[in-house]
């Protein structure tokens, strides 16, 4: 296994301090602090750890209050809300030298067979995977773009690009960045962890959409983009370890805030929407 995707399983390995309480490791970057998918990841599979294997998750409502130190370990609290037949939801909040950086609420279903349908077209004209550049190969080509540690590190999935300010085909009609992805190797048949990577992947670039109408870039100079809420919608199953295509555009920007969202893909099947609200300054 290489070793970003080790770091990555590690992180989501969280340590059970009680039946409602959990350690996670950071991210052990002092300059970047903790990405927002770090948190979500975990705080989704601290939730998971305390509902029973027959739920699925449905939906994550997550708010980011304050910096994270990388640095430091995230202490996980969950509260119970709801135990129902059909659904059952948690609240996480994450706790660094006693602050709450991140709170999350997360509802679960318990399983039911789908005998009404509704599923959109997957977007027509999508390349596949192996006809696209790799993440690296993009960076190699226009330079570090989010600061060099941040650009050139190593990814725990395999990552293919579409359409990017950074990518040779520019970004999409819409303005938005679209990417397909996948872990290096397969994984267990475990439902929080596929969900957790979702999780984690939903958070890597869907702010930066609302920066190209300003033909700018996170490493653009006097550019600030600060996460402030993340809601995800798990429609269907998805497995982390298989290709995943992710679309995402710009959708508004007022008074310093934007809003973007997502649609994640596997097999022509729409698995999961997302909506990202993002501070900006510039």
């Amino acid at each position: 296994m290489d070793d970003a995707l080790r770091n990555l399983l590690s992180i989501l390995a969280l340590k059970k301090v009680s039946d409602r309480s959990f350690s996670g490791l950071s991210s052990g970057h002092d300059e970047f602090g903790l990405f927002g998918g770090h948190q979500l990841a975990q705080g989704i599979t601290a939730a998971y750890e305390t509902v029973s294997s027959e739920r699925i998750l449905s939906s994550v409502h997550a708010l980011f209050l304050r910096p994270g130190n990388g640095t430091q370990a995230i202490n996980y609290e969950v509260e119970s809300i709801r135990n129902g037949r059909s659904f059952a939801q948690r609240r996480v909040r994450a706790m660094q030298e006693d602050r709450n950086i991140f709170e999350l609420t997360a509802s679960f279903q318990a399983f039911e067979s789908s005998e009404r349908i509704i599923s959109p077209d997957f977007p027509a004209g999508v390349k596949a995977p192996e006809l696209l550049p790799t993440f690296e190969e993009c960076i190699e080509r226009v330079g570090p773009i989010f600061g060099e540690e941040w650009s050139t590190s190593e990814r725990p999935v395999e990552y293919r690009v579409e359409h990017a300010p950074w990518a040779p085909a520019g970004p999409s009609d819409r303005g938005g960045i679209n990417f397909w992805f996948k872990t290096k190797r397969k994984l267990d048949d475990n439902a929080s962890i596929h969900a957790a990577i979702l999780a984690y992947m939903s958070d890597d670039c869907v702010s930066d959409t609302l920066l190209v109408p300003f033909n700018r870039t996170w490493g653009t100079e006097g550019t600030m983009v600060v996460s402030l809420d993340h809601s995800m919608w798990f429609h269907r199953p998805a497995r982390a370890d298989e290709w995943i295509y992710v679309e995402q555009w710009p959708s508004t920007a007022y008074g310093s805030r934007g809003l973007a969202h997502a649609r994640i893909w596997q097999d022509g099947q729409l698995v999961s929407s997302v909506a990202q609200e993002a501070l900006l300054r510039f």
